[in-house]
């Protein structure tokens, strides 16, 4: 029996490793590992492992060309055929704005062959190399598009600029003909890399980074690439470079620019020769400081890795174009919805795109504080609230106890906080209460915080086409699906839904559906099933506007919940609330008066 080849793959996303794995355990010629990474991530995973146990290395667009440039085993492409670009278009299609297509040559010649072929209407913008993306997709901005079909480094520079986009998957047939072309590569090119003791010894000891020096401190190896961007790693090392040599159980730690850096030491002798290993573990920062119910993020970049990639809902309509103007200046924001509509995923954006998005990011939960939290907010010097040019997301605030908002709020006003930082607010609205609390009237009335009200889904109903459009684009990546849209009628079956808990509800719905759908387009009757188990006490969905009226009871308690009900949806409004009904304010106010219960 021939051995198997033994292939390294490390892939963008989910869905590529389920396919692969589904592959590889029906063919006896693979033996296969495979990791999630991109680029420079990527290419640490692959140098984590000894190389010798595998015959060549599997990836995808500028992660395979890393690999090629870095590596010595063998490296077989993912190519983006034209299935992929075909589904990915037709995917596209269910978006109701502009859209266009981005990337390499590589990446975007078969979109160009198809749009000549069918004769499509599609704007493909070619990049002469990677980094160009951020212009091209300023430009598109600047030109009305809302999204681009890309690759999986564009998908972070548009998630960065504010750009909704859908990634380009590979489907089933690419990954079975680089599986193909991976096994001809590998039995083809004899690779005979001899890794020296010294270099077997470091990756057996290292955990993420390795430096190596010899017995005159000179750098023999190492695992990270010394650049602008790594620079302080190895400056440090070289501040501590004879305590490291004379002290084989020295630790340091640092934290800089949200990562918490630690370093260990261990010395060996190879051939008679003495030689340092020095190890550098990193750490993502958020965590919270003091166990005050505070989180950091120092930078962008630190939020966008705890981040899930793909479009903001709240990055449609006119929304969009709220947010994009009250990041353009520095006044306090009070972000009101009910409960999912994407609270913090707008102040985040708020954030992102303000003038301060260099600086740190510090949230409060008021649901994780207490009294004490809060004297040490406003009475400790070391205080985040005493810093200056930060931005302060407290979220949360129907949690807030009366007893603190009380002191805090004038203490807000008093200090002129809001001068020296951007304070951003968030207060959760259930569906029959409005913003008539103190806090909320404090903040809008006295410290004149801007509103970004967020619309529950069920208002959203234009909408929802381009939300379902990112979310299957999301669920497709995450489970290895090629799902392009919806059979006739299915979406207005969503659009009709009353989507009580908003958008994780629909996003939860919308990926069960792509996991039970076993072609391109989502079932109508799939749709269907699953919306009725969504609202297991009614027999049809309810369409917007419409309540459950519980009519096993008298008339007066039925008039007195239809008129909760009404006042609710005119936000508390009694005049509103009796012109809609066709009645006096009298006759309100005697409906409103709770019945006798006997």
């Amino acid at each position: 029996m021939e051995a198997k080849t033994r292939i390294l793959a490390v892939v963008p996303y989910n869905g590529i490793k389920e396919i692969m794995n589904e592959i590889a355990a029906a063919n006896e010629e693979i033996e296969l590992t495979v990791h999630i990474g991109t680029l420079q991530k990527g290419l640490e995973i692959v140098q984590s492992y000894n190389l010798d146990s595998f015959d060549i290395v599997v990836a995808r667009g500028g992660t395979a060309s890393l690999f090629e440039r870095s590596l010595k085993l063998p490296i077989a492409r993912i190519e983006i055929s034209v299935y992929d670009i075909l589904r990915a278009i037709k995917l596209a299609e269910n978006y109701t704005s502009r859209f266009a297509i981005v990337g390499i040559s590589s990446t975007v010649e078969n979109a160009i062959l198809i749009r000549n072929l069918l004769q499509y209407d599609i704007k493909i913008v070619t990049l002469d190399k990677p980094e160009d993306d951020r212009q091209a997709i300023l430009e598109l901005l600047d030109q009305g598009y809302e999204m681009v079909l890309c690759d999986m480094r564009t998908t972070i520079t548009a998630y960065e600029l504010g750009m909704n986009y859908i990634l380009i998957t590979s489907g089933r047939e690419s990954i079975e003909a680089t599986f193909t072309q991976a096994i001809s590569m590998a039995q083809r090119h004899s690779f005979h890399q001899r890794q020296t003791k010294l270099f077997k010894a470091a990756i057996t000891g290292s955990k993420e980074s390795v430096f190596i020096y010899d017995g005159q401190q000179k750098l023999v190896y190492s695992s990270l690439e010394r650049n602008p961007e790594t620079q302080p790693f190895f400056l440090i090392i070289e501040q501590n470079m004879d305590t490291f040599f004379s002290d084989s159980s020295f630790h340091l730690e640092e934290r800089r620019k949200g990562l918490l850096l630690s370093y260990h030491c261990s010395h060996t002798t190879i051939d008679q020769n003495p030689y340092v290993f020095i190890y550098l573990y990193k750490q993502d920062v958020p965590a919270l400081i003091d166990d005050l119910g505070i989180s950091l993020y120092e930078n962008t970049e630190a939020m966008v890795s705890d981040t899930e990639f793909y479009g903001s809902s709240n990055l449609i309509g006119i929304t969009r174009k709220t947010m994009e103007a009250y990041s353009h200046t520095l006044q306090p924001v009070l972000i009101l919805g009910e409960k999912g509509t994407g609270k913090d995923k707008s102040a985040s954006f708020l954030y992102r795109h303000s003038e301060f998005k260099k600086h740190p990011f510090f949230i409060i939960d008021c649901e994780s504080t207490n009294q004490k939290k809060w004297n040490y907010f406003m009475e400790s010097p070391n205080s985040p609230l005493n810093d200056i040019h930060i931005t302060i997301y407290i979220k949360n605030l129907q949690a807030l106890h009366d007893s603190i908002s009380d002191k805090f709020l004038p203490y807000l006003k008093q200090n002129d906080l809001c001068r020296r930082n951007r304070f951003l607010f968030s207060y959760t609205l259930s569906q029959e209460i409005e913003i008539n609390s103190p806090v909320c009237q404090y903040l809008m009335n006295t410290l004149s915080c801007l509103v970004l009200r967020l619309t529950p889904l069920r208002d959203r109903i234009d909408d929802i086409p381009n939300i379902a459009t990112l979310y299957i684009s999301q669920a497709n990546i995450n489970l290895g699906k090629q799902v392009v849209g919806f059979e006739p009628g299915a979406l207005a079956l969503l659009q009709d839904f009353n989507w009580s808990q908003n958008l994780p509800q629909f996003k939860r719905v919308i990926h069960q559906l792509i996991l039970l759908t076993e072609g391109d387009y989502v079932p109508t009757e799939l749709v269907r099933q699953t919306l009725k188990q969504e609202t297991p006490r009614t027999t049809e969905v309810l369409r917007p506007g419409y309540e459950i009226v519980n009519t096993n009871q008298s008339l007066e308690d039925i008039s007195y919940d239809i008129a909760r009900m009404v006042l609710a949806q005119e936000g508390m409004n009694r005049a509103k609330t009796a012109e809609r009904l066709g009645i006096s304010r009298t006759t309100l106010w005697r409906m409103l008066q709770k019945p006798n219960t006997p």
